[in-house]
């Protein structure tokens, strides 16, 4: 006996009791949402920014000038050499104070040797000081009418001992003078040698000694770039930054140290104004070079631990903004409040909380009510039907098809 005609027979039935429980009035299955898909409320952080291409340049530059009227010796530096603070850059001509030290030279030999002569006269003065006094203790022995040397001999030679002495501490003070001025002209001598007051390279030399003669580049490197109109009115110093070049691995930390409030070029009416940035690293890679074309992006506003929901997930009305959550089996409204957008991710400021289901495509429901979903086979306990008799199956599925 053929089965098709009591299969077609079965088929006709169910279809049939489905359409009646579809439009009969105030019917559940009527009332039932379909969701095939639904997301969770997620915990994640957002991050806004954009990139703006720029090059790498010396942090600081320091000039160095010349006194032109101060006579140039040498330069004691050349291009490209690393300097210290300290380090000797050049020199003026120390010509004038050599002369001037070679004359006080001349002089203190001079007067050394008055001294010295002086020394050699006092030396005979005092011998005959000593005989005279001699002489003249014998003679007060003898009658007092006899005088061999007279009294006044040592007195004379007394005063002229002193008067040599006197003589001799003159010129030793004129020594101390010139001395005094000779080291005056080594202070000046020392101090005709310009030295580095910043570390650095030296990246220019001005030969032809023409003002700056020297300029110094910092070895700490920066990130130089230029922001839009619409870019500078969101860009603030202190914001994070990632730096990338396609000729180094890996990503550089920073911060934005300047931002140009005035444009780089003249303003004009019929075109675009750009505002120059200045971007300070953390750990700059050793291998980073000035003039390096670099990426950098700027994070302009971060929120972690973030409740993030797909952006096209929230229902607009009425100046409202709200989502279709999925609780216990049942559709429910919920107004949010949005924050932070960033791509397809929305932020959620208040209405919902991380872990709550949501409806990823609200277009679809009209209103609350329960739900069904798509049933997932992998997901089915399949020991748990097996403690379900044939009797009982029939009986569920009959009640599911057949109640109000």
């Amino acid at each position: 006996m053929k089965k098709w005609p009591y299969l077609l027979a079965l088929a006709i039935i169910f279809i049939g009791i489905n359409l009646f429980l579809l439009e009969k009035k105030d019917s559940k299955v009527a009332q039932l949402h379909f969701v095939p898909k639904w997301d969770m409320v997620k915990k994640e952080s957002l991050v806004q920014s954009f990139s703006s291409n720029g090059v790498v340049i010396p942090s600081e530059t320091h000039h160095v000038y010349i006194d032109k009227e101060a006579g140039f010796n040498q330069f004691l530096v050349k291009e490209g050499d690393v300097v210290e603070t300290g380090t000797p850059l050049f020199e003026y001509s120390t010509s004038t104070i050599e002369k001037q030290q070679k004359l006080l030279d001349a002089e203190i030999e001079r007067l050394e040797k008055e001294i010295e002569s002086i020394d050699a006269s006092i030396q005979n003065l005092e011998a005959m000081l000593s005989s005279a006094e001699i002489d003249e203790k014998a003679s007060e022995q003898k009658d007092d009418q006899i005088q061999v040397v007279p009294k006044t001999a040592s007195y004379s030679i007394k005063l002229e001992i002193n008067d040599k002495e006197l003589t001799k501490e003159k010129l030793e003070q004129r020594i101390d003078q010139y001395n005094d001025q000779k080291s005056g002209y080594n202070d000046e001598a020392s101090n005709l040698t310009i030295v580095s007051d910043t570390a650095g390279i030296v990246k220019k030399v001005a030969y032809d000694l023409n003002n700056p003669v020297i300029t110094i580049v910092s070895s700490q490197p920066i990130i130089q770039g230029y922001l839009s109109e619409q870019q500078q009115s969101k860009v603030k110093s202190g914001m994070q930054t990632l730096t990338t070049t396609h000729l180094i691995k890996g990503k550089m930390k920073g911060v934005i140290e300047k931002v140009g409030t005035t444009p780089k070029n003249d303003p004009d009416v019929d075109k675009q104004s750009v505002y120059p940035y200045e971007i300070a690293l953390d750990k700059p890679n050793p291998k980073l070079q000035v003039g390096y074309h670099v990426k950098s992006n700027i994070i302009t506003k971060e929120i972690k631990d973030a409740k993030v929901i797909q952006k096209n997930s929230v229902v607009h009305q009425k100046n409202k903004e709200f989502i279709w959550s999925l609780d216990h089996g049942q559709v429910k409204k919920k107004e949010i409040q949005k924050g932070l957008q960033v791509d397809k991710n929305q932020q959620i400021k208040d209405g919902a909380n991380i872990g709550d289901l949501y409806i990823t495509k609200p277009h679809q429901i009209k209103k609350p009510g329960e739900f069904i979903t798509s049933l997932k086979i992998t997901k089915i306990d399949k020991q748990a039907i097996k403690t379900v008799g044939l009797k009982s199956s029939v009986k569920y599925i009959l009640i599911g098809l057949l109640q109000k």
